[in-house]
């Protein structure tokens, strides 16, 4: 099964603004919102998730979960203490 057919989590509500950030999507706080908009503006941009509506920024829900759905690639190449291979050398 592809992850495109594959339902892993609730759909995001349609839209909502910067302010009102839903707590059940990530990052779940709007000061945490505000780095990851900041952070990824010109990725985000780019695949339309965000829109102006006067002073207002707005997410676009649909569009913003498959933009977090396309950062999935960059799993694997992630490294960490615990995702790397213990060596002779580096045994304690």
């Amino acid at each position: 099964m592809s992850n495109r057919t594959r339902t892993t989590a609730e759909a995001a509500p349609h839209s909502w603004d910067l302010e009102h950030w839903p707590t059940a999507v990530y990052p779940h706080t709007t000061g945490r919102a505000r780095y990851v908009l900041r952070a990824h503006r010109d990725e985000l941009l780019a695949a339309g998730v965000i829109t102006r509506v006067g002073r207002e920024l707005v997410v676009l829900g649909a569009r913003y979960t498959r933009w977090l759905e396309s950062r999935s690639t960059e799993v694997p190449d992630f490294a960490i203490a615990a995702n790397r291979q213990a060596t002779a050398d580096t045994a304690v």
